[in-house]
């Protein structure tokens, strides 16, 4: 007969824990996963792992990517947290994967924004101080106040040291070109003011910035930056040419009277532009 199904909590060494590479219901190893996790680990908020007992050892069902990194910080005889089943078919198994890792819905860029907000995390609290400090809100939806390009916040913030105020100056920048309009709360826009900015810190005059932006409005920018991105290019990607048509603008309107503005080497040449710093 076979053996009755039970479920239960333990905590096991990680050392113990094992991974059945035969197991249709056990992804591959992606070190690249792994590394994020490591980067991020605190052994405080480890959540319990998923595992299956059999007659051979315990397998894990749902956890191996950060019980190896448990493995590699904290050593063999670190315990994890497990919920434990014994007497699972195959096929329970696989089912009790796709439970774990297909069937719950994704948490959204904003969701993990706010909480990292209430849990105190550095990059997250001085983003939002940071946003604020300019009238404005990181939200769920774009508005008028109403930022939800949350992973161009977190690019800017990390292309300068936070004292500088790199993001509060893209910011006001934006807002002194076309105000408080949705559709300047774009990410690729967002990231190209930045990078102007921080390639010209010393030199560059916002207040010109926001004027040269005026000219056109932000689809009409995008569009141009767009032609001249390689082909399959995202949206960071094309923050570089945008970058450089904005320094273009901004050198051939005010150049003269603040200075040029440098940019980063174009991918296809346009018409003459600034030289790189």
């Amino acid at each position: 007969m076979p053996k009755a199904r039970k479920k239960y909590y333990e905590a096991i060494p990680v050392g113990q824990l094992k991974v059945d590479t035969n197991l249709d219901a056990q992804r591959m190893f992606q070190p690249k996963w792994a590394k994020k996790l490591e980067s991020i680990w605190d052994p405080e908020v480890l959540l319990p792992a998923i595992v299956s007992r059999r007659a051979d050892g315990d397998f894990l069902l749902d956890g191996q990517h950060s019980t190896r990194v448990a493995l590699d910080k904290e050593g063999m005889d670190f315990e994890r947290d497990c919920l434990v089943f014994e007497g699972l078919t195959r096929q329970q198994e696989a089912k009790l994967f796709l439970a774990a890792n297909r069937d719950r819905r994704a948490v959204k860029p904003y969701e993990n924004f706010a909480v990292a907000v209430t849990a105190g995390e550095a990059e997250a609290v001085q983003i939002n101080e940071a946003v604020r400090s300019c009238g404005l809100h990181v939200s769920g939806g774009t508005s008028k106040e109403g930022i939800s390009a949350i992973q161009a916040l977190k690019v800017v913030h990390v292309m300068r040291e936070v004292q500088d105020g790199l993001l509060a100056k893209t910011l006001t920048t934006v807002l002194g070109a076309w105000g408080h309009d949705p559709t300047s709360w774009d990410g690729m826009m967002l990231r190209a003011v930045a990078i102007v900015i921080n390639k010209n810190w010393d030199t560059i005059n916002l207040s010109a910035l926001s004027l040269t932006l005026k000219q056109e409005p932000v689809g009409k920018w995008k569009d141009a930056a767009i032609r001249d991105t390689v082909s399959g290019g995202g949206s960071q990607s094309r923050s570089i040419p945008l970058a450089n048509n904005i320094a273009y603008e901004y050198t051939v309107a005010f150049g003269e009277k603040h200075g040029p503005a440098y940019g980063l080497p174009k991918r296809k040449p346009k018409k003459a532009t600034a030289t790189a710093a």
